[in-house]
């Protein structure tokens, strides 16, 4: 998966609604409801080239990635 498809799954992410523990509260991608938030980040921050910290700091706006 290049850096492109990552940004679009990170940003289609922040779409996903969180519950009070941490947990995704529907299905999205490859996890299932209930999935914690923080499971996820570390496949992003495996996956992107600069880690998470690109993703959560990047300058390049959501719009870029429908």
């Amino acid at each position: 998966m290049d850096k492109d498809e990552l940004m679009k799954l990170w940003y289609a992410f922040s779409d996903i609604p969180i519950d009070e523990v941490e947990c995704i509260n529907e299905d999205f991608y490859i996890w299932t409801k209930v999935t914690d938030r923080f499971e996820i980040w570390h496949w992003f921050d495996e996956l992107m080239p600069n880690g998470i910290y690109e993703m959560l700091y990047s300058r390049i706006p959501k719009t870029n990635y429908p």
